[in-house]
């Protein structure tokens, strides 16, 4: 039987080669073409492998700004909208204002009402040193730059809790301008300086605040409303009637915001 087969695979060879001289065929259809093997694709859990193995890098990359972008939208979200913005500036070390910082945010939210309604009450204080003690011109300069451009002209704080020393160096550059709510005459008995400022140390701002050593020319102020200034924006006048509100409770006594309140 094997014979029979060798005799056939002769013959066919022959034939083959017999066409070939011929010129009927090519050499190519008698000599098989060397094909690259095929190689199969991966499937199931080997291809999840394999597509680690090639990219796992950009997936890393790619898993981290997600996280990053997820992160910060969770924090936008839920971060406490304020319900009032004050601008805390002290113009000396010895006014002692920095070391209360904590304290005065806690005692203003006293006196704040929910005004958005969200069932909790926030003060955010936006705190500026105009203090030379440091004598690092560097930080003096960025914080003289934050006074003027932010709060100042630009910024949303109506409110300002200062010592005086901010006060004279304001109205000594600007003293045509009048920059406060003037008092006077809605609060003839209150401790006022200027007729504008509401004296902290002669209200019980102090107690809740447990601020003994205030000094006596620390005091709250309203911004005024005057022309071609930028703090008149649509969320500035917000915050001014909200700054109204507040500092007429602080001046009353009045503490309208119960769970803030602590027994000094």
């Amino acid at each position: 039987m094997a014979d029979k087969d060798d005799e056939q695979r002769l013959l066919q060879e022959r034939r083959e080669l017999l066409k070939l001289r011929q010129g009927l065929i090519e050499e190519s259809d008698i000599i098989p073409q060397d094909e690259p093997e095929e190689i199969p694709k991966p499937t199931g859990t080997k291809a999840v492998e394999n597509f680690f193995y090639h990219y796992k890098w950009y997936v890393v990359v790619i898993a981290f700004f997600a996280v990053v972008l997820v992160v910060m939208i969770v924090q936008a979200v839920t971060r406490e909208k304020p319900d009032l913005k004050v601008a805390v500036i002290s113009s000396a070390v010895e006014s002692g204002i920095y070391p209360k910082l904590n304290d005065i945010e806690n005692t203003l939210e006293k006196y704040c009402p929910d005004f958005d309604g969200n069932g909790y009450v926030h003060v955010q204080v936006n705190y500026i040193d105009l203090s030379t003690a440091s004598g690092n011109i560097e930080y003096i300069d960025t914080n003289r730059q934050k006074f003027q451009s932010i709060e100042l002209f630009g910024g949303e704080s109506q409110m300002w809790l200062c010592d005086y020393g901010v006060i004279e160096e304001l109205y000594s550059a600007y003293e045509k301008i009048d920059f406060f709510v003037d008092f006077s005459e809605e609060f003839p008995e209150a401790e006022l300086i200027d007729a504008e400022g509401l004296v902290l140390s002669a209200t019980d701002f102090t107690v809740h605040a447990r601020w003994s050593t205030c000094p006596d020319d620390v005091a709250v102020y309203v911004r005024n409303v005057f022309e071609n200034m930028t703090g008149n924006s649509k969320q500035a006048q917000e915050q001014r009637e909200r700054a109204l509100t507040v500092y007429r409770n602080i001046a009353s006594g009045r503490v309208v915001n119960a769970e803030n309140t602590e027994e000094p």
